[in-house]
């Protein structure tokens, strides 16, 4: 589907954060995402409700990486949403790690076999994310905020 102008892209953004580093990541991109135009929801994972991913066009999740894996919030959030066809959903992963940021990958695997289409590639950020972290995180917020609707 294409975007009229009228249209506002949907975007709903669930972060899980252990020190902060990756909800701050998130809310530069619902900041980017809303200076843009779009309509945001932005909560920590564990409080997005169903209602609110199948209104979105765009999912974005922020993960740390925890023991080579999301954090259980995380996984819970993909546990809950299984059988969810996410085939006319957008979705976007940015996250931090202290070693591989495997997290951000899987969470990316998730996605794409539930049938969204997969914005590449994620933005990850090792440890605490530096001012220009948090403007790329801004910019790519802007950028999904212009996305053509599928």
């Amino acid at each position: 589907m294409v975007r009229r102008e009228s249209e506002t892209m949907n975007i709903v953004i669930g972060y899980e954060s252990y020190h902060g580093n990756t909800r701050t990541m998130a809310y530069a991109i619902e900041r980017g995402a809303r200076e843009a135009g779009a309509e945001t929801v932005i909560r920590n994972i564990r409080q997005i409700k169903p209602s609110e991913v199948k209104k979105a066009d765009v999912v974005v999740i922020a993960t740390p990486t925890y023991h080579e894996k999301p954090p259980s919030s995380v996984r819970y959030f993909m546990k809950n949403f299984d059988n969810f066809d996410f085939s006319n959903k957008t979705a976007f992963i940015v996250g931090s790690y202290e070693f591989l940021g495997e997290a951000m990958d899987q969470t990316m695997d998730f996605f794409r076999s539930k049938g969204a289409t997969v914005l590449v590639p994620p933005i990850r950020v090792k440890g605490k994310p530096s001012k220009a972290d948090l403007e790329s995180c801004q910019k790519k917020g802007a950028e999904i905020a212009t996305l053509q609707h599928k």
